[in-house]
Order: C-alpha cells, then structure tokens, then sequence
C-alpha cells in the first residue's frame, strides 16, 4: 500500500488528500462544518481571523472567501458562546439542576457587576449652559466690553 491511496489523519485529526499526480499546485480548500466550527470557538475565546487561518492552514484570502460568514461574526462570537451556555444553563436549572441554578446566579451576578463597573468608568455628562438669546448675548458682550477697558474709559467720561 503505497502513500498515493493513502486517506487517513495526520497528528492533529486533519484529513491527508491523496497524492494527486495529474493536477499541480495545492488543492482548493474545501468549507467544512467543523472547520467552521472550529473558527467560531477560536473567536469566542479571544483569537483574531490571522489565528483561525494559521489553525485551518489557509491563507487570509482563502479565509474570507470560504468562512466569510463566520467572519462577519468575529466580534460578537464571545457574547453569542455566553449567551448560548446561559440558555443552557436556565434550561437545566428549570429541569431541577441546583448546580446550574446556582451557577446561572453566580453569572448573573458577574453581569450586573461588570455592567457596573462600566456604567462608574464613564465619565459623567456635564450639563450643558443654555445657549443665550440674542438681546442675552448682546447684554452679555456689552458687559464684557466695558469690563475690559477698551470702551469702558470713554463711556466713563
């Protein structure tokens, strides 16, 4: 059995294609569902499309052409993998589950403190001076003006 009939895995469970003697050049890549899924859990846990690409052995163009979609979901993969695993655990919880419910709770909790801790680093909005009338403004220019000297000497005399 020579290495050309050859369909077995390689050290990471990757798929060997067969020696193909008749084409030149590396194979077209092929979308697979778990390469797909694959990509989604390295978004969830914090790694950028350039890792995912280096994961699948592929190229940032052969990425956006094949995973487009889950590219499109880069940003909000983390918050989608949260969401999922607190439907989870609510559905657990409501089969009875304690462990989940009280992990379901501990969760809760990480949110309202992390959404509070957000809403105590934004800086507070001041609140904006009315914008003066314009007979206030003229008042307001008039005052300033004779504050200053320039005209207040002549208007004295």
């Amino acid at each position: 059995m020579g290495r050309a009939d050859f369909q077995g895995v390689d050290l990471f469970g990757e798929p060997v294609p067969p020696a193909k003697v008749a084409r030149r050049g590396r194979p077209e890549h092929v979308w697979s569902q778990e390469n797909s899924n694959r990509i989604n859990l390295l978004f969830a846990t914090g790694h950028d499309p350039a890792d995912a690409a280096a994961v699948l052995g592929v190229s940032m163009p052969t990425l956006r052409k094949h995973y487009f979609s889950e590219l499109e979901q880069w940003r909000t993969a983390k918050l989608k993998l949260k969401a999922q695993q607190l439907a989870w655990l609510h559905r657990e919880g409501e089969a009875g589950n304690v462990a989940a419910i009280k992990e379901l709770f501990k969760q809760v909790d990480r949110g309202v403190m992390a959404a509070g801790a957000r809403d105590m680093a934004r800086p507070a909005k001041a609140a904006k001076k009315p914008k003066p009338g314009k007979k206030e403004q003229a008042n307001i220019d008039a005052r300033e003006a004779s504050a200053s000297g320039e005209w207040g000497s002549l208007l004295r005399h």
